[in-house]
């Protein structure tokens, strides 16, 4: 069959069927050396066999990634989304679905989310349930640079302090760079997430809700083209100026030196206390990568100096070792600036004495009262001229290549 791939891969296609669900390997292998276009295959198998599609992305995916398109990523994790989203409606209804569950379906839907990158996460998000599948919404909000919000569903809705504690270090570890400095706001977003859960939790469905709800434009029948392009230029411009305004808020609540975990913020009926032994566990764990400074600044007036020692301890240490290296560094810069120093000073106050006897190096005439040039090694002597003449040429003496030399007006 492999012949036809090039002249009628359509007849290929329907006749590959019947070996596809048993052998889907080697009919993958089959559409891969024949070239016919992934595209193709997969519109042909979504009309004619939809429950092989999956298999084929699958398999086309793990044999050739460059070969599967966004557009076909996005509709393997759209397939895997579907059959959890069918799942969780059969088991919502018999009372069943455990939210901390993970069933094979749904733990290839988290392994693709994760590891695929050519989805559209805007467009998943808005199929998920608003009261479950809490980490697959984690994930979409992580790949759409909204960690605020990812971070609170795992403190808030999954309870699972060490899921967000890895998020965060995917997130670090991905923007670090071994020749820079690696932004570490955001273990400081979790602190802040920490240290006052009642806000973040107040405020978590209220930006989801805003994330998700599309804007709607109401225009007339009589309006012109023209002016659908000014609103919709209009609306971008606003969201835009909300992005940049949350963005601001983030970045200054981190940065700014006031605690946003002052006592008075807790005292509110209803309101949730600081979370102290995650805040205590974060600090100790990853004191290597939070910046020391603001995080003090961040934690409430009352902390006790005594829960800090194992964040503190190690930060000091570090912080003394590099002290006391850059001080060595600075001592030997120092002292090679000085020997430096004084062979120039040795190389300065060396004597030429110049008689009748002496003679070129270059015509091997007297120097005599002419304008005369001192190679570096103090010996060699010749005439300003002479070296001008023939710049190319090298004297020597003593065997040693010379180097530029210096002039000197007898």
């Amino acid at each position: 069959m492999q012949p036809l791939c090039g002249t009628d891969p359509i007849l290929v296609l329907e006749f590959s069927m019947l070996v596809l669900e048993s052998c889907p390997t080697q009919t993958i292998e089959l559409f891969l050396s024949g070239n016919i276009p992934a595209d193709m295959v997969n519109s042909y198998l979504k009309q004619h066999a939809p429950n092989l599609q999956a298999v084929y992305l699958e398999l086309m995916l793990a044999m050739n990634e460059d070969a599967i398109s966004g557009n076909l990523q996005n509709e393997m994790v759209d397939i895997y989304l579907s059959e959890v989203l069918d799942l969780y409606a059969d088991l919502s209804s018999q009372g069943i679905w455990d939210e901390k569950a993970y069933s094979p379906k749904r733990k290839k839907l988290l392994s693709a989310l994760e590891s695929v990158s050519g989805y559209n996460p805007e467009a998943l998000l808005k199929r998920l349930p608003p009261d479950a599948l809490y980490e697959e919404r984690a994930i979409l909000l992580g790949k759409m640079n909204q960690h605020e919000l990812a971070l609170s569903l795992y403190v808030h809705k999954l309870h699972v302090p060490e899921l967000a504690l890895s998020y965060c270090d995917r997130v670090y570890e991905s923007t670090h760079k071994p020749s820079g400095k690696s932004p570490s706001n955001i273990y400081l977003l979790l602190l802040q997430i920490y240290l006052n859960p009642r806000r973040t939790t107040k405020s978590f469905e209220k930006k989801i809700t805003n994330l998700l709800s599309p804007q709607k434009l109401t225009i007339s029948r009589g309006s012109s083209k023209s002016l659908l392009k000014t609103r919709s230029r209009g609306s971008k411009k606003i969201a835009a100026i909300e992005v940049a305004e949350d963005t601001k808020t983030s970045l200054s609540s981190i940065d700014s030196g006031r605690s946003d975990t002052d006592a008075d913020e807790f005292t509110e009926e209803g309101g949730t206390s600081i979370m102290h032994d995650e805040v205590l566990d974060l600090l100790s764990r990853r004191w290597d990568r939070i910046n020391g400074a603001q995080a003090l600044k961040l934690l409430p007036r009352e902390t006790k100096l005594q829960n800090l020692i194992p964040f503190l301890g190690p930060l000091v240490r570090k912080s003394s070792e590099m002290y006391r290296n850059c001080s060595v560094i600075k001592n030997l810069r120092q002292s090679e600036n000085l020997q430096v120093k004084d062979e120039l000073y040795n190389k300065r106050k060396a004597v030429v004495k110049i008689t009748g006897d002496n003679m070129c190096s270059l015509c091997h005439k007297k120097i005599g009262t002419s304008v005369f040039a001192v190679y570096p090694n103090g010996k060699t002597l010749v005439h300003f001229n002479c070296f001008r003449d023939s710049q190319s040429m090298k004297a020597v003496a003593k065997g040693s290549p010379l180097r530029r030399p210096f002039f000197i007006e007898k």
